[in-house]
């Protein structure tokens, strides 16, 4: 292993996971001014404002370069989804196996900025309003999982 492919490998795994709110406030920002386009523009022109703004983390050393984030193991958030709530945050946080720190910047920016804006505009919210209450019945009772809370719509697993 050649010492620049060492130095990677390390930074790789030394690197603390957490919670990135770089592509939730360029959302956010982004949907607060463009709200009156129609939704396959607004959703375009949103495509296009993360590819302007969105911070392009490359390495020394690195070859091919991309990650999810601003950085090394930062992870976004898509709160026009599913927006995470101050108590998902700090579930994140604390969780035992699968954990993404969360700093108090970032608390904070969802608690100011993020949170308010999306409150009742999420997808999975609409979703949610549509179901009947047997499914939310069944979604309650852990019969399955709708997966926006997690990854991207589209999703279910049942069991």
């Amino acid at each position: 292993m050649t010492e620049r492919v060492k130095k990677l490998r390390e930074q790789s795994i030394s690197a603390i996971p957490h919670l990135s709110p770089e592509r939730a406030l360029l959302m956010t920002e982004y949907y607060q001014e463009g709200a009156f386009l129609s939704p396959p523009v607004r959703r375009a022109m949103a495509f296009k404002r993360i590819m302007e703004k969105k911070e392009i983390c490359i390495n020394d050393g690195e070859l091919i370069v991309g990650e999810r984030g601003p950085a090394p193991k930062a992870t976004s958030t898509f709160p026009e989804l599913c927006c995470h709530t101050q108590e998902d945050l700090a579930i994140l946080d604390s969780r035992e196996k699968v954990w993404f720190r969360v700093s108090k910047d970032t608390k904070r920016q969802f608690e100011e900025k993020i949170i308010p804006f999306w409150k009742g505009k999420t997808i999975r919210e609409k979703v949610f309003e549509e179901m009947t209450e047997e499914w939310k019945e069944a979604y309650v009772a852990g019969i399955f999982t709708e997966f926006m809370e997690q990854r991207a719509q589209g999703h279910t697993v049942l069991d």
